[in-house]
């Protein structure tokens, strides 16, 4: 067996299968969602039931296509109970923009309705040559939507201020300086006399904003309610830019949640849409996101508490909206003349390791999507971050882990291009006998396995230590893809950004000419048509490899330069 020609084929795969989900994602984006003219499905969060069924909230349906820029047109939640009655939703009102700058984040917060309704990441340029543009994680565009909005819900105060309610701000503009931590105070009192100040503290070299409400119960009742927080969005147009042909890899954005007792689950948005998730569930802890390449937003609530994760879709608009967030079925009650505060956090920014391991909630680092092999991916990650700490380089960094992967398993491979180097110097014997034999196959396989026992070569013998090697490979590949650490990292030379293709094709053309020099190494298929094949490969290869991010194509340099030393090392000892 050619365990190379193998090993190419499954690559080959690899990237087909690529291909068409590059095709479904240009296909998807030619075909636009449109505009729902019939009575469809408010994105209201669902009524919050004991039985935790999932009916729709109706609340603010006739006015859907209708709210004021910054607000949404998704329903509040309502927790259903003998003791606590639906809620009554405020009518939305057009509100004022409240900046925020601190050293990591540009931030608005608009005050119909009190939620985020821009985030920039003032640390990540959109691109290389605009540093003074940033990463724009959330926005509030008709057709980019993105939002993190909260507030509170109950029954017996009946006007609660939600995401839809108008507040009055202080003053429209803030700058953490030098100060460690910055409030932003947004005041709403109800006609019962209950005033509220919902806060928005921001913190020194952190994306994580601490969301509370205080709340002074001036009337003459007891006060209950419940916060919850939710992050909106519409699906992202990518305008045809994502896709291995563009350099762009596939990456999963949607929903995603993390509890106790299912664990991490993803969302898609089309299973939002249809209706087709594991939501609402209940759970005393754990958080919601929504997830992007390299960059996430995420809710964070409180250990041992009880919540209710949820999701919606509101398909009365052109674009559909999608829902994922979370309700504290804990009531907080608070007596005539008394005051408290309530609240969550909320994680604006990117997947960055050490942050989303510093955050007291379990296993939001589980939001950088290794895929399958992540019991892999971690400790190679892990590995990697260690290297880097000593050399500085992600470059020089890719290139040590490639040489130490390729180490640790060096008696393997040898074994495999051992039994190539056998192979190939059988080859002119081999051909002798399919001369031989001619169209007898049957008589040319039974001479060709008595070869091989006299030989003592089993042409099989390199497939199981290859077959060790591919899930490494395969879960270094998501490492690569998945890091943000590497973003916009530049290594040495002409290669400026790690995460980008390689402006000039130096590498992916060095990465075919390696592939090349492989081939040659190896024992040349008996069949013809097998042999045009083998040799069309890098040349293929090299077409896919133009548009991918350099650091991928750079490993895959390195490890294809490191066999072909150690194959020709070998080869010589049979020649």
């Amino acid at each position: 067996m050619d365990i190379q020609r193998l090993i190419l084929f499954a690559a080959l795969g690899l990237v087909s299968m690529m291909l068409v989900q590059n095709w479904q994602s240009y296909q998807a984006e030619k075909n636009p969602p449109v505009a729902m003219t019939q009575n469809t499905q408010n994105s209201g969060v669902p009524d919050t039931q004991n039985n935790g069924s999932s009916n729709i909230n109706g609340s603010g349906t006739g006015t859907a296509n209708n709210v004021p820029a910054a607000t949404s047109s998704v329903g509040v939640p309502e927790i259903q109970t003998p003791d606590i009655a639906p809620v009554q939703q405020v009518t939305p009102a057009v509100g004022e923009q409240i900046t925020v700058t601190t050293d990591l984040l540009d931030v608005k917060i608009n005050t119909a309705g009190g939620s985020v309704s821009y985030a920039g990441l003032t640390q990540y340029p959109d691109k290389l040559d605009t540093p003074e543009m940033p990463v724009v994680l959330m926005q509030d565009n008709p057709q980019q939507r993105y939002l993190a909005e909260s507030g509170l819900t109950g029954s017996e105060t009946a006007n609660l201020p939600n995401h839809h309610t108008a507040y009055t701000a202080q003053k429209l503009s803030y700058v953490l300086g030098d100060a460690e931590s910055l409030e932003i105070p947004l005041n709403y009192t109800s006609p019962e006399g209950v005033r509220y100040t919902k806060i928005y503290t921001f913190k020194r070299n952190s994306y994580e904003i601490d969301v509370s409400y205080r709340i002074e119960n001036n009337s003459a009742n007891t006060w209950k309610g419940h916060f919850y927080g939710q992050l909106l969005r519409t699906e992202p147009d990518t305008g045809g830019r994502g896709g291995i042909l563009t350099g762009q890899m596939p990456s999963f954005t949607g929903g995603a949640y993390y509890t106790t007792e299912e664990h991490y689950n993803k969302v898609k948005f089309s299973a939002m849409k249809d209706r087709d998730t594991d939501l609402p569930l209940e759970t005393a802890e754990g958080w919601v996101a929504m997830l992007q390449h390299y960059f996430v937003g995420t809710w964070l609530p409180e250990r041992d508490g009880s919540y209710r994760f949820y999701d919606q879709t509101n398909k009365q608009v052109a674009r559909p909206e999608y829902t994922l967030g979370f309700l504290d079925l804990d009531a907080t009650s608070i007596a005539s003349g008394a005051s408290a505060e309530m609240g969550s956090r909320l994680y604006i920014g990117p997947k960055e390791r050490d942050r989303l391991d510093a955050q007291d909630v379990d296993r939001l680092a589980l939001t950088v999507d290794f895929g399958w092999l992540t019991v892999i991916a971690e400790p190679l990650f892990w590995v990697m971050r260690k290297i880097n700490s000593v050399v500085g380089n992600w470059g020089w960094t890719i290139i040590l882990i490639t040489i130490l992967i390729k180490a640790m398993f060096l008696p393997l491979s040898a074994a495999s291009y051992k039994s190539m180097a056998k192979m190939k110097k059988l080859s002119p014997r081999l051909k002798t006998l399919k001369e031989r034999y001619g169209d007898d196959k049957q008589a040319f396989q039974q001479e060709m396995m008595k070869l091989y026992k006299a030989e003592k070569v089993n042409p099989a013998g390199g497939c199981l230590p290859i077959l060790v090697q591919i899930p490494v490979f395969i879960a270094l590949y998501w490492v690569l893809l998945e890091s943000v650490e590497l973003r916009q990292a530049p290594w040495a030379f002409w290669i400026a950004d790690l995460s980008s293709k390689d402006p000039f094709y130096i590498l992916p053309l060095l990465m075919g000419g390696s592939m090349l020099v492989q081939q040659l190494l190896n024992p040349a298929p008996m069949d013809p048509m097998q042999q045009k094949i083998m040799m069309a490969l890098p040349v293929v290869f090299t077409v896919f490899f133009l548009s991918f991010p350099a650091g991928l194509v750079l490993y895959w340099v390195v490890n294809n330069t490191l066999s072909i030393a150690q194959q020709w090392m070998i080869s010589r000892r049979y020649q």
